[in-house]
């Protein structure tokens, strides 16, 4: 009788080859996903230790500390970071927004001399990130912001007064001054007190702009549009004053 192997954890397939022997344990990989694992059922980690992680690194905190304070590694909670920004963390569905806020404010991929421009679109009325684009400080990058937003409903545009913005606004529903984007200032300000990677003397840089991507939609979905769940800002404390993640 011929045994059944394990489905790959990532992609569900049955097309596993062997892949040397990790712990005495036999890893696998996937032919499908080239996932390597050695058990099936994955590691294991509890529920509240992966949303304190995420928490944590949402509040300001780096991997590496994050694994420090959780007994882990950084791998596992950039891991955990990227699973539930993917899964939770989108971004509002059009509507309607009366006055919409632009700014653009830099972050550094890959290296301190390469620079990359997160755009973001601030709702006045609700107080929310709508949206958000990144790539370089130019029309191409802020057109695919603006082409989105185009769905909104938009009567006004607040902006700086950079000269992107009346290439692509049209006149007459667009406002150009530092006087009306006071909020969305305040939110850059904000977003590099809550992200370690962000801020201004960090000697972080990014290594992927998918990753860049994620940090604003983590910080939109935690402090600015709060649409978590409750358990997600508070740590899972027991009653001695200790962090229950077992």
């Amino acid at each position: 009788m011929i045994p059944t192997l394990p489905p790959c954890p990532r992609c569900g397939s049955r097309r596993l080859i062997r892949f040397g022997i990790v712990a005495g344990k036999q890893r696998r990989r996937c032919k499908r996903c080239r996932y390597q694992f050695t058990r099936p059922d994955g590691h294991g980690t509890p529920e509240p230790t992966k949303r304190a992680a995420v928490s944590l690194y949402g509040y300001g905190l780096s991997f590496n500390t994050v694994a420090h304070l959780l007994g882990t590694t950084a791998q596992s909670v950039l891991r955990w970071v990227c699973g539930y920004v993917d899964h939770h963390c989108s971004k509002p569905p059009p509507g309607e927004a009366v006055v919409i806020e632009l700014d653009e404010m830099w972050h550094f991929l890959q290296r301190k001399d390469n620079k990359v421009w997160i755009w973001k679109a601030y709702d006045r009325a609700t107080g929310r990130l709508v949206d958000w684009e990144c790539g370089d400080r130019d029309e191409r990058t802020f057109r695919r912001l603006f082409e989105r937003l185009s769905r909104w409903k938009v009567r006004l545009f607040c902006s700086d007064s950079y000269v992107v913005y009346p290439l692509v606004l049209a006149v007459g529903g667009h406002y150009q001054g530092k006087g009306e984007t006071v909020a969305l200032e305040r939110n850059n300000g904000q977003q590099r007190h809550w992200t370690a990677a962000l801020r201004r003397r960090s000697i972080v840089v990014s290594k992927s702009l998918a990753m860049i991507e994620r940090r604003v939609a983590l910080f939109a979905h935690l402090h600015v549009n709060k649409e978590a769940a409750p358990e997600m800002y508070r740590l899972p404390i027991q009653a001695g004053g200790f962090i229950a993640l077992a």
